[in-house]
């Protein structure tokens, strides 16, 4: 019987990143142009992705296919933990999925609000690697 540790999931360090680039981009664009649809998919394409990131993330599956060859074809990849990144995802699914709904009821405000704050966050975590929900995965693991 062997006595390794079970090791936790693991992710490429740039992945999360694509992500929340994209997260950022799409929502800004649908805020500017005033739509709310493209919340409603990115609220369907995170969970997904919260679900099986490898299988069912579109925009994962966009980075490693696609983004990960041209820009590393025979370089490293580093690896992180997992479960940070999709505990700031799980906020950002349940954020996008509230908004969608006070866009649904007419709550055009309070889905902005929600909307912009997931952008602000997905902004900030994109080109400053600062994940404010993977802190809060730390702190309330402490």
């Amino acid at each position: 019987m062997s006595t390794e540790a079970v090791r936790a999931p693991q992710v490429d360090v740039d992945v999360p990143r694509f992500n929340q680039g994209l997260v950022a981009a799409i929502a800004a664009l649908a805020f500017l142009f005033d739509v709310w649809w493209p919340v409603s998919i990115l609220f369907v394409v995170l969970g997904l992705s919260w679900i099986d990131g490898q299988r069912l993330g579109l925009f994962t599956r966009l980075y490693v296919g696609v983004i990960r060859p041209r820009l590393r074809p025979d370089g490293p990849v580093d690896f992180e933990d997992a479960r940070p990144p999709r505990f700031a995802q799980l906020l950002g699914t349940i954020f996008l999925g509230s908004a969608t709904v006070a866009f649904a009821m007419g709550a055009e405000a309070i889905g902005w609000t929600l909307t912009l704050l997931v952008t602000a966050l997905a902004a900030l975590a994109a080109t400053t690697r600062v994940c404010i929900g993977c802190i809060l995965y730390e702190r309330i693991l402490r």
